[in-house]
């Protein structure tokens, strides 16, 4: 990797040290930084700190780059300016078709590096309008989870429970600015699910599409499910995507509609 014009040989790191890193992104993330500025940011305060760059904290940011297709980057030490000089050509970069999830793939670290560009730029459709997905503190998600598990019925798909419990929220008049929509939709979009549309009128959820196979693994991977938890997350969503078009989500108190799929 190139970094400020000089070549830096990468070393792999250890998951421990991967692991750290991401937690260091995601609030990065949250604050609605690119993955790749974000790395540069850490970048730069590394090298203001004096920290060698062949040490972890530098060398980690250098491998998800790298597994991100940048070969050169130039940072402003200590700022927060700094360009991507080189890039892998996206139809290169197309020809890897390996499992990003591979146990191989996340010893380098590429699985990480996927999941949280993905993380970093996603989107849900909302009643028509598209919305970055947000990311939230661990308190405002606990208690958007726990409001999903208080009204989830017996053997009820959790995308289904998850879709009525947005679908309540929205009936009810709460503004979708609001941070209990966002926490919701979050959870919706580690599903998998793309977006939906809600008609109260009609008691009618539309799902916007088919379900995100990409969402529902690097959701399942950055909660630690690993290699299993990745392929269960993946079988979830092509069984749903295979089911009919519509499905019907049983009897419904008010405000919780049947639930669709818009092909």
């Amino acid at each position: 990797m190139m970094l400020n014009q000089e070549e830096v040989p990468l070393a792999l790191q250890s998951q421990e040290v991967i692991g750290t890193l991401a937690i260091a992104v995601l609030p990065l993330i949250a604050a609605k930084q690119g993955i790749v500025a974000s790395l540069g940011g850490i970048l730069a305060h590394g090298l203001k700190e004096g920290i060698p760059t062949v040490d972890p904290k530098i060398q980690a940011p250098l491998w998800l780059l790298h597994e991100l297709g940048v070969r050169a980057i130039t940072v402003e030490i200590g700022g927060s300016a700094g360009s991507v000089d080189k890039v892998v050509p996206e139809e290169e970069r197309a020809r890897d078709t390996s499992d990003p999830f591979s146990p191989g793939n996340i010893a380098t670290g590429r699985a990480m590096a996927v999941a949280l560009a993905n993380l970093s730029s996603r989107q849900f459709i909302l009643n028509g309008e598209v919305r970055q997905v947000r990311l939230l503190e661990r308190e405002k998600m606990a208690a958007a989870m726990q409001a999903v598990v208080d009204i989830r019925r017996l053997n009820e798909p959790i995308h289904l429970t998850t879709t009525r419990a947005l679908a309540t929220l929205i009936a009810s008049g709460v503004p979708v600015s609001d941070e209990r929509v966002d926490a919701i939709v979050s959870l919706l979009s580690d599903l998998g699910v793309p977006g939906i549309t809600v008609d109260p009128s009609t008691t009618t959820i539309t799902f916007e599409g088919p379900f995100s196979e990409a969402n529902a693994a690097s959701s399942a991977y950055l909660q630690g499910g690993g290699p299993a938890g990745v392929a269960a997350a993946r079988a979830r969503v092509k069984h749903l995507n295979g089911q009919p078009a519509q499905q019907s989500a049983g009897a419904r108190p008010p405000h919780a509609p049947k639930a669709r799929r818009r092909r």
